[in-house]
């Protein structure tokens, strides 16, 4: 049992703390230099997704279990893997945004494309194997140098006013982006900010249902106010001088803040470098840790497999989502769009409080990952298909409820009734 003794200021930090990566700040970054303020999209839909998790954070405390574990405890232990076999989907998404934040530092400090890939992907496996008690303690460190560091970045390339603007400039440029993107992008993310059971272990957490309330509220306006700083610090910096431009979009955030850090003095670039280097490191350890415990509890009982496989297994998954070349926030939207498209329908039934056979409701979910990859298909065969995301969320959906519905009518003319699960 969780124990329950956080107030909702230690609720919201570790919300936040859970949110703000290498793949909210270097993604935010790769967009702002594409789409100007509206880069801020990826982190807007993240404060958007705490704050709509307030609705129903009360509820979940009272609950004393995730979304998910309700959806295995009422529907069977066949869902339950088969969901925890799916989230390996939307991690691979996470996984991959730290692959680029690495691949990224490892070429500013001079590797080519093809090195860079080897060396982040050999240096996270390798994190993953070390106990990363005391080592995440490190990374976090790293990670929160990374932001006092961005903050000096937005001052010394005089971007405070542009930040104090942000807000309309974002409205503004949000066209830029397009409508069906921009929904796309809040729907993938915000949902998912909504059943992470990674969130949800700090609302079960809370001494109250009030404080995890209170905390999902404070997080979600404290991912409002730190969505700006990427952009406006990339914005502010791409005018300077100084500026001497990227390879690649997605090495925006580390130039600029490795270029602040020169400033102050001229080893200063390099370690500024190294300590984004290790904060996607230990940010990507932990999520390759995470995947390879999915899929420990998705595999059958008489299966086995050594947690060198497993892991190798999932490092291959998110490997190969870096090798399409999408954005970081495109490759975490079209895997998170996924994995909603399947388990979407089962949630909505068990918001609604009805209980689900273990065979139908597999069904149901496998219907819904079909119709999604189906959608991506032409693209992987090298025909793009506009909206994609968009798309595959709701061709699966779709596709997930009309299997719902097959069922419920094949079963009503059987006189079905479902088993309660207790």
């Amino acid at each position: 049992m969780t124990a329950r003794t956080l107030g909702a200021l230690q609720v919201a930090a570790l919300l936040v703390s859970a949110s703000y990566g290498i793949g909210f700040l270097f993604g935010s970054g790769e967009y702002a230099l594409r789409y100007g303020m509206a880069g801020a999209i990826y982190g807007v839909a993240t404060g958007l997704g705490m704050i709509a998790m307030a609705a129903f954070a009360g509820r979940l405390w009272l609950a004393g279990r995730a979304v998910w574990d309700l959806l295995g405890d009422r529907s069977g232990d066949r869902v339950r893997r088969l969901v925890a076999l799916l989230s390996i989907v939307w991690m691979a998404g996470v996984l991959a945004a730290q692959i680029h934040g690495a691949v990224a530092v490892v070429r500013l400090l001079g590797a080519g494309p093809m090195a860079a890939h080897a060396v982040a992907i050999a240096l996270i496996f390798a994190a993953s194997r070390f106990e990363l008690r005391a080592a995440s303690l490190v990374f976090a460190g790293c990670l929160a140098a990374s932001a006092v560091v961005l903050l000096y970045a937005l001052v010394r390339s005089c971007g405070v006013e542009l930040y104090a603007a942000s807000l309309p400039a974002f409205a503004q440029a949000l066209p830029s982006l397009g409508a069906a993107q921009a929904f796309t992008i809040a729907i993938g993310v915000g949902l998912l900010v909504c059943t992470g059971a990674d969130y949800h272990q700090f609302v079960l957490a809370a001494r109250g249902p009030g404080a995890a309330v209170r905390g999902c509220l404070l997080a979600g306006v404290g991912l409002l106010l730190l969505a700006f700083l990427p952009p406006a610090v990339v914005l502010s910096a791409a005018t300077q001088p100084s500026w001497p431009g990227v390879a690649d979009a997605k090495q925006v955030v580390p130039q600029a803040l490795a270029l602040a850090a020169g400033q102050i003095s001229a080893a200063a670039a390099p370690v500024m470098l190294g300590v984004l280097g290790m904060a996607a490191l230990g940010s990507g350890a932990a999520v390759l840790r995470a995947m390879v415990s999915a899929l420990e509890a998705a595999r059958p009982r008489r299966a086995s497999a050594s947690p060198f496989v497993l892991a190798a297994i999932a490092m291959s998954v998110a490997a190969a989502l870096t090798a399409t070349g999408l954005p970081i926030v495109d490759t975490m939207v079209s895997v998170n769009v996924a994995y909603i498209a399947s388990v979407g329908v089962s949630l909505f039934t068990l918001l609604r409080g009805k209980d689900g056979d273990e065979v139908g409701e597999t069904r149901v979910i496998g219907a819904g990952f079909i119709g999604a990859a189906a959608a991506f298909t032409p693209t992987w065969a090298g025909w793009p298909l506009p909206n994609v995301e968009l798309v595959a969320l709701l061709l699966g959906l779709t596709s997930a409820a009309a299997a719902k519905v097959v069922l419920k009518r094949r079963h009503g003319r059987a006189g079905y009734r479902p088993v309660r699960r207790y």
